[in-house]
């Protein structure tokens, strides 16, 4: 199967494996990832498949500004033991670039076919069932605004100086 379309499948998939309130999300997908959102892109839930790694992550990534990231990534790491108590295995959570933040975990590698489909949209259903009531107290508690990026920040290219 190839991976647009199974990817396809795990988003068709999520809302009956999500309770009534968290069935209108909004997606975007790439050539290897599913992500999901509620409120903007910059923070989002995400099934990655990484063929060259051997495995899929589950995770929640904070893509916005870098301050914005790590406010989330603050406020996820001071409810820790909640957040951890509240998933259906272990997840770490991380400073992933220069400004990106996530909280994950990983899964081997499986082919790609309905019955890794139906698998792999109830870990991301578990994923935000458990966390996205979190994540709406905690924006709350901790007054985190809304980011402005929509996609990732880009390096500025170096612009060559003329010699002398």
């Amino acid at each position: 199967m190839r991976v647009g379309e199974f990817l396809s499948l795990v988003r068709e998939e999520l809302p009956r494996l999500l309770p009534s309130e968290l069935r209108s999300f909004r997606w975007r997908q790439a050539s290897a990832l599913l992500q999901v959102y509620y409120w903007y892109p910059a923070v989002h839930y995400e099934l990655w498949l990484q063929r060259s790694r051997s495995v899929v992550e589950v995770g929640l990534h904070f893509e916005g500004e870098r301050e914005h990231n790590h406010l989330w990534a603050r406020a996820l790491a001071e409810n820790m033991a909640l957040v951890l108590a509240s998933l259906p295995r272990a997840a770490d959570l991380e400073e992933w670039t220069g400004w990106w933040t996530r909280l994950h975990y990983v899964l081997p590698w499986e082919p790609l076919d309905e019955r890794t489909a139906h698998r792999l949209a109830g870990h991301l259903a578990s994923f935000i069932v458990a966390l996205q009531p979190l994540l709406e107290e905690l924006r709350h508690r901790y007054s985190i605004p809304a980011s402005s990026l929509t996609s990732p920040p880009r390096p500025r290219a170096r612009r060559a100086r003329a010699m002398p």
